[in-house]
């Protein structure tokens, strides 16, 4: 997933924000890979892994979260594929060329095949990106496609299938017709969203699409063997993907332990070869293999359900948004090498109009860190727009795992200790935490969110009214007006002012409360070779990983 990128135009070299260079330096970045083995190696090529919980779904055009679009990235492959960094290189298609005013894309399928040998075609990606707008299945990221030309006016039943700007030239052909240039669409065709559906096989296995391993046709460097719910995962080579030779890895083994402490003492005992995140303690006592840290791009934050009867009053939101002494939470509940987030956008990976510059640059933050006195008065405020003279007792929704709940327990007692309100925890499995955020079927929730590419608009358009991520249920007309016109103005430096003034009045209304930037530091074995992670989902990157000196 790191340091390489094809762009065919001149043009976009100039004006995309994939390319790895223009951008702001990840901290701390992983060592250069090694290079990989030019004889097959002689151990057994297995890895075994954490994947941390059951996913909600491996319907690729519905995946949302982070463990579902790396399981995607395993097994599929799209147009293009994530290069690391921000960056993408060919996938599915060899080649790839856009016309001089950015609005027409034209991709040139290699000659790739599915698990079962049949080949992969254009149409195969038509009858995808058709499906993640069909009207009748509304998914969280149908608002991806819609930089397409008659998208959205598709998937809310203002157009026919027809007036989409999608178009099956012939088997090795796709062209792409937008509504706007957008420098950075090669990156999105990487995405789970743009992912290849063969027609007839959907057809065939209906509803059961990915659900089980008979009903997954994979057409990337790894297929499923096995899937035992709520508890692992394996993976095998696909023989029939295009660049199988490759591929080193054999059985990829992905375990699903939400304990982080349960996942360290396992990596200590062997029995993985890869940890997740380790906490500062846990960095002491690490007596194998070697530890590494990296950004992995999320910013971390509190849900606020804005319809809730309570949580609709901004003053409220900002009060319990302030009352928080982030520093704190990370130094002595978490003790992770984190950053208090007192913005939004996160602060060393999205670069600013000139693309080397961080956008969190030009304004660092919108308060101060545990500023309780501020607080107190706009709790205050807030009571009175409300006509109510106490807060009655609200929850907090978290995942299930002690360490979910440890960092909500913190904020709960430092809402009673600073602004005497009451919050119940309220944990569930990490699957359920995601479906009733896309409900809004919640008070608060602990949340998270990564970039998906590395532009401002990968967070910012979260919050449009109706968003398919717009989990608080927030709705500002001048904020979507503002997003709106960023998408569509094709002066840079126009565009991001836009994107700036977006985020300023995000900050005003607190639909969501900023805590932290995460960074981690992680362990994986001496002898997993080539293995790297990544601020860009897909995060966990081994495809291209081997096993070389564990015996």
């Amino acid at each position: 997933m790191k340091k390489s990128l094809v762009i065919v135009l001149a043009m976009l070299m100039i004006l995309s924000f994939t390319l790895t260079a223009c951008g702001p330096k990840t901290p701390a970045a992983e060592p250069a890979a090694p290079a990989a083995p030019t004889e097959a190696p002689k151990e057994a090529q297995e890895l075994t892994i954490n994947l941390f919980a059951e996913v909600s779904t491996l319907d690729f055009q519905a995946c949302s979260s982070s463990g579902e679009i790396q399981i995607y990235n395993w097994i599929m492959e799209g147009l293009t594929r994530s290069a690391g960094g921000g960056s993408v290189k060919p996938g599915i298609a060899e080649k790839y060329e856009a016309s001089p005013d950015g609005k027409v894309w034209t991709f040139h399928l290699r000659d790739a095949k599915w698990s079962d040998g049949k080949p992969v075609t254009a149409n195969d990606f038509k009858y995808g990106w058709m499906r993640a707008i069909d009207p009748k299945t509304p998914r969280d990221y149908t608002y991806f496609l819609y930089d397409i030309v008659n998208a959205e006016e598709y998937s809310q039943g203002k157009a026919t299938a027809d007036q989409v700007g999608i178009k099956v030239v012939d088997d090795k052909t796709l062209e792409v017709t937008l509504k706007q240039p957008v420098t950075y669409f090669d990156y999105m065709t990487s995405f789970s969203t743009f992912a290849p559906v063969r027609q007839d096989f959907a057809e065939q296995v209906g509803d059961k699409l990915n659900t089980s391993p008979e009903t997954f046709l994979s057409n990337g460097p790894f297929k499923v063997e096995s899937w035992t719910h709520e508890s692992e995962m394996v993976f095998v080579k696909n023989p029939e993907y295009w660049d199988a030779a490759s591929i080193k890895l054999d059985k990829v083994t992905g375990l699903m332990i939400a304990e982080d402490s349960t996942e360290f003492n396992m990596y200590e005992a062997g029995e993985l070869d890869h940890t997740i995140a380790l906490n500062a303690d846990q960095k002491a006592a690490l007596t194998k293999g070697e530890v590494r840290k990296y950004s992995d791009g999320s910013v971390w934050f509190i849900d606020f359900n804005t319809k809730h009867k309570i949580l609709k009053n901004k003053n409220i939101r900002k009060a319990m948004t302030y009352a928080i002494d982030r520093k704190s939470l990370i130094e002595n509940v978490a003790k992770m090498p984190w950053v208090p987030a007192m913005a939004f956008v996160q602060p060393d990976i999205i670069p600013d109009a000139d693309g080397k510059t961080p956008w969190r640059n030009a304004k660092p933050g919108y308060f101060k860190d545990n500023d309780v006195e501020t607080a107190k008065q706009l709790l205050e405020q807030g009571m009175k727009e409300l006509g109510i003279t106490s807060i009655p007792k609200m929850k907090i929704m978290c995942n299930e795992n002690a360490t979910g709940q440890m960092y909500a327990q913190a904020l709960q007692e430092m809402w009673k200790k600073n602004l005497n309100i009451e919050v119940e925890l309220e944990p569930v499995p990490s699957s359920v935490r995601i479906d009733r955020q896309q409900k809004h079927d919640f008070d608060m929730s602990y949340a998270g969110w990564g970039p998906d590419y590395p532009d401002p608009m990968t967070d910012l358009d979260l919050y449009v009214t109706g968003g398919g991520n717009n989990d608080p249920d927030y709705s500002n007309p001048e904020y979507d007006a503002l997003i709106k016109a960023a998408k569509a103005e094709p002066d840079k430096a126009k565009k991001f002012e836009m994107m700036r003034k977006a985020e300023d009045i995000l900050m005003d209304d607190m639909p969501i409360g900023p805590l932290y930037f995460r960074y981690r530091n992680y362990g994986v074995r001496e002898y997993v070779k080539g293995f790297e992670r990544d601020s860009f989902a897909p995060d966990i990157q081994f495809i291209y990983a081997w096993i070389e000196g564990k015996n």
